[in-house]
């Protein structure tokens, strides 16, 4: 196989991305797909309901402040989908890591995997990448 079609046969992980500044989700889809996933941005809970069930996000990345409904609220109705409910699903927020940990035990919830705070960093990819990595792993033990 020539290295031509080795790339074009490249497996591309697919993600969501919810966040409803504008310039913000710009940037941050700009940084993602360097790190060559395939992003799509909903700028809203319902639109991002709405998209995952075409796009079928293995990765979702959701703001926890939207306009119409709570990241949380996405996160839970996504993990509660057959389409949606194996997806790595990370809440992403401008709160301080101790305030993303402290969210994340006062939730006592499984079906966010991630908390993660802003700006998106390489770090943070590699993290997500790790985890969903992960969570396949598991799912073909």
């Amino acid at each position: 196989m020539s290295p031509e079609t080795a790339q074009d046969c490249k497996i591309t992980t697919r993600l969501l991305l919810v966040e409803d500044n504008e310039p913000l989700a710009v940037a941050t889809a700009k940084f993602l797909r360097h790190a060559d996933l395939d992003v799509t941005v909903a700028d809203s809970g319902e639109a991002a309901l709405r998209t995952a069930m075409t796009f079928l996000p293995e990765i979702v990345l959701c703001d926890i402040r939207l306009p119409d409904m709570s990241g949380l609220d996405v996160i839970h109705a996504l993990r509660s989908h057959p389409k949606t409910k194996n997806a790595l699903l990370a809440i992403y927020s401008a709160m301080s890591d101790v305030d993303l940990r402290a969210l994340q035990l006062k939730t006592h919830s499984d079906a966010v995997n991630l908390f993660l705070p802003k700006p998106i960093t390489m770090e943070k990819i590699n993290r997500l990448l790790a985890a969903h990595a992960a969570m396949r792993q598991g799912a073909s033990s």
